[in-house]
């Protein structure tokens, strides 16, 4: 059997062990509407759910931003991975074997790179746990963990370690195993001078691994256990398998929790999760101690649409708050804000007070706007004039958020008595930014995603050129006859050219098209576009009459578009004294006839 051939059955049947209202399910929540579901788009920021999926004709269509295909291109688009690559990802969720092929040297530098850093972070991280639990060099990290109520049983279950306070333990100890200088330079775990000297990243440090969502170590981060001028964290640098914005601290171990609880909770740095894991309250990850980004609202959604955010209460844990609130809110997930009293952190809490008490902050978890509105009111003056423009300002793309109008209603009345400002002021100013609001989504991208809204073409053309692409591609014989009746290259949109072209073509060949061969041959506009065309709703009731309206509209436009360019030309001809004119008249004569009846 050839490799294409091999290639072609194993696409084919991981395509046929989709199931693909599943897969974008475990991404994005979906409601049923007829015979396909619908929710907000994860590929743009929008509040009105406009992106569909068709089941049992294996598409999705987003009709603000456009994006569309099948399975695997979903999963390319949400998993920022190539075509291929999604296909192997699906298969690995289906345990379906991958076919060995022969890679060109790119592919296999980049693999053997990622294999690489694997395995010399696996390494890594059995060394500090090592050195942690069975030597005598691990005592003052037990030291520490003891005195952070950090249990063996959590030790083992996060694999914490510790890195000796020597220069370049790991380096020697990896050294004698043969591992390359280079190597673990590469890693991170080894900073090498330029007069050849090496010594150890992490040292002194506890160190917390970090682990991807399927539990492999892709980096380390190391906490500083004295009172000395270093820095209190220190992380791995970025390399190809550990970039932050893609990761979350204990997803790993949190997902099934997450799932069965059908929330997540969201906390800062490292020890808050671990703090919380050891009390029992598993559904907690940490952002890193970076900002909150798309990619982690991205992951978490893949578990859960709600998101409880509990970062610190001190005023930059609070500014971080409202800007990850902002990220998960515009992407359609339900947050909720838990706040830790007395400016504490929820590793200080949790400890102080117990599982019980957080459990307690839990329920009292304070919606989007609820706490929003807090923030903002204690960060203005309320008693001078700028500081109620100031929250004013603030709050207006806030309430312009809420699409309940009784649920903003009531909003508006609490600001207009806290501030002492006319409700009718705040209305009008309400007015006015949902104005800008709806040009603003029309005309711009959205600044988290390069995918924009884009106005769809809703002209009749269009429409027309879209209900005969799918009748086509689901119905024998149909595609013979629409191109005899209007050419391939006449439609008046030039993505259908391109699509009917590479039907025909395929037809010619006596080959089937199929969403696996389009999404290869197609462009990536012409793929989107017969998406579009066939989750496209087309009237049931006398679906052979419409077909033939649309058939007529296309041929007329057609007629008329090419009468129009030879009567231009007879009139050319003849002003210059060309006879030719005369066939050209012909030509015309012929076309108004053809028009005429129609």
């Amino acid at each position: 059997m050839s490799t294409t051939s091999v290639h072609d059955d194993f696409v084919e049947r991981v395509r046929s062990s989709s199931d693909i209202l599943a897969v974008i399910s475990s991404y994005v929540h979906l409601k049923k509407k007829g015979n396909r579901y619908w929710g907000c788009c994860p590929f743009h920021n929008e509040k009105t759910p406009s992106f569909s999926v068709v089941p049992h004709q294996g598409f999705f269509y987003c009709f603000g931003c456009h994006a569309g295909g099948n399975v695997f291109k979903f999963l390319s688009l949400i998993e920022n991975v190539s075509y291929y690559e999604a296909i192997k990802l699906q298969a690995q969720r289906l345990n379906i074997p991958i076919p060995t092929y022969r890679k060109n040297a790119r592919e296999v530098a980049e693999e053997q790179e990622r294999n690489d850093l694997l395995k010399i972070h696996e390494l890594a991280g059995s060394f500090f746990h090592n050195c942690l639990t069975k030597t005598g060099l691990g005592a003052p990290g037990r030291d520490y963990f003891s005195t952070r109520q950090i249990n063996s049983n959590i030790i083992e279950q996060f694999k914490l370690g510790y890195a000796p306070n020597l220069w370049d333990k790991l380096y020697t100890s990896f050294r004698k195993r043969g591992i390359s200088s280079e190597l673990l330079a590469r890693s991170g775990l080894v900073t090498i001078k330029d007069t050849g000297k090496a010594y150890d990243r992490f040292r002194n440090r506890v160190i917390i691994p970090i682990a991807d969502e399927h539990g492999h170590i892709v980096g380390f981060g190391g906490r500083i256990i004295n009172n000395s001028d270093s820095p209190k964290y220190l992380n791995s640098p970025e390399t190809v398998i550990f970039n932050k914005r893609y990761l979350l601290f204990g997803l790993n171990l949190a997902q099934k929790a997450i799932k069965e609880k059908d929330f997540a909770i969201v906390v800062e740095g490292y020890m808050d999760a671990i703090s919380l894991h050891s009390y029992g309250i598993t559904n907690a990850v940490a952002s890193l101690g970076t900002a909150f980004t798309l990619q982690q609202c991205r992951k978490i959604m893949r578990f859960t649409p709600n998101i409880y955010f509990c970062y610190d209460s001190d005023s930059a844990g609070q500014a971080a708050t409202m800007r990850a609130l902002a990220i998960a809110s515009s992407n359609g997930a339900n947050v909720r804000v838990i706040f830790i009293p007395d400016g504490k952190d929820p590793d200080e809490f949790v400890k102080k007070h117990g599982a019980e008490a957080f459990y307690a902050l839990i329920d009292k978890a304070l919606p989007l706007m609820e706490f929003q509105l807090r923030y903002v009111l204690k960060n203005v003056d309320a008693n001078t004039l700028e500081g109620k423009l100031s929250a004013v300002n603030q709050l207006m793309p806030l309430l312009a958020n809420i699409s309940n109008a009784v649920e903003r209603n009531e909003y508006i009345i609490r600001i207009s008595n806290v501030l002492g400002v006319d409700e009718g002021v705040i209305r009008s100013d309400l007015q006015r930014q949902n104005s800008a609001k709806a040009y603003t989504d029309t005309n711009h991208a959205n600044l988290n995603n390069p995918r924009k809204i884009v106005p769809d073409k809703q002209d009749a053309l269009t429409r027309a050129g879209r209900c005969l692409i799918k009748k086509a591609w689901y119905e024998n014989g149909v595609l013979d006859y629409v191109l005899s009746v209007v050419p391939a290259q006449e439609f008046p949109n030039k993505l259908h050219c391109e699509i009917l072209t590479y039907m025909a073509q395929n037809h010619q060949a006596n080959r089937a098209c199929t969403d696996i061969d389009a999404a290869e041959k197609l462009s990536e506009a012409a793929y989107s576009e017969l998406s579009h065309c066939l989750v496209e709703e087309t009237p049931a009731d006398n679906d052979i009459q419409f077909t033939a309206d649309c058939l007529k509209l296309l041929r007329r436009h057609y007629l008329s578009t090419d009468y129009e360019k030879h009567r231009l030309l007879a009139d050319q001809l003849q002003r210059s004294g060309d006879s030719r004119f005369i066939d050209e008249l012909k030509i015309t004569q012929h076309l108004r006839t053809q028009l005429d009846n129609l």
